[in-house]
């Protein structure tokens, strides 16, 4: 039993270390949403239409949810299967920010999407 308690105390140190000293989820809030508009296609190689495609890109904001000012904040979307990203210079503590991610070129109206990642810099 002693035993059984010791691993559940060092569990439980364990993990508050990892979430207040590794873990930085939560750090920047991320709301984006998607906005597809309509292109042609025409094949110079070929003397008719081919069929039309379509330019997702992903609009929103970030916001900073600590009191440091963070730098080089780097948003990684997955649109399509293909990743595009967006990138916000400086953000300071408890700034918002709006971003627009480069645009994918997909084949249907309503591709799938997620957020896959951010990365960013504590500026000192």
């Amino acid at each position: 039993m002693k035993t059984f308690i010791i691993l559940l105390v060092l569990g439980a140190a364990g993990y508050y270390g990892y979430t207040e000293y590794y873990d930085k989820s939560g750090t920047v809030k991320i709301t984006g949403n998607i906005q597809v508009s309509q292109q042609g296609n025409f094949d110079i190689n070929a003397p008719q239409l081919g069929p039309d495609l379509y330019m997702a890109t992903i609009r929103g904001t970030a916001k900073n949810t600590t009191d440091k000012p963070l730098k080089n904040v780097l948003i990684k979307y997955k649109v399509g299967g293909v990743t595009t990203s967006a990138l916000i210079f400086d953000l300071g503590p408890q700034q918002q920010s709006d971003f627009t991610t480069l645009g994918v070129k997909t084949k249907g109206k309503h591709p799938s999407f997620f957020l896959e990642n951010v990365q960013f810099e504590e500026a000192n």
